[in-house]
């Protein structure tokens, strides 16, 4: 066996989603939804479990980053949901509605690229949902 007297450290290497914000982004989404929640009561919540499927694919629910609900009292057969999904780099937020656990999207919202900055792309998703949900967009 042989001793060494040298001390090596190991640098750990950030990955593109640590510097790029994203993990942080969406680490504080459960916090920004509760801040507009208290802020303008819409009951919009986190989806628990996972979607079965979205437009029919069911391998794309496994690339949600995340998926929130509000449920409209005055159309309580329709529950929507907004969700995410990561690709190239951007995070793209769609407006869909779901049924038992199952989405057919209804519209494309503007992608997050720098998601340091991605809080108020954020809102804006988020009133785009409460907008779909008032003015009762169907399908």
């Amino acid at each position: 066996m042989k001793i060494t007297k040298e001390e090596k450290t190991i640098e750990a290497k950030q990955t593109w989603e640590e510097k790029s914000g994203l993990i942080a982004f969406l680490s504080s989404v459960h916090k920004e939804v509760a801040v507009f929640n208290d802020t303008f009561e819409f009951g919009i919540v986190n989806m628990t479990g996972v979607l079965k499927s979205i437009d029919g694919d069911t391998s794309l629910p496994l690339k949600a980053g995340f998926v929130l609900e509000r449920y409209n009292p005055l159309l309580p057969e329709v529950t929507y949901c907004l969700y995410s999904v990561l690709s190239s780099q951007s995070l793209y937020g769609y407006i869909g509605i779901c049924r038992d656990r199952r989405v057919t999207t209804l519209k494309t919202l503007n992608p997050i690229r720098d998601f340091k900055k991605g809080t108020s792309e954020l809102y804006e998703w988020l009133r785009q949902l409460v907008r779909a949900s008032f003015e009762k967009t169907m399908i």
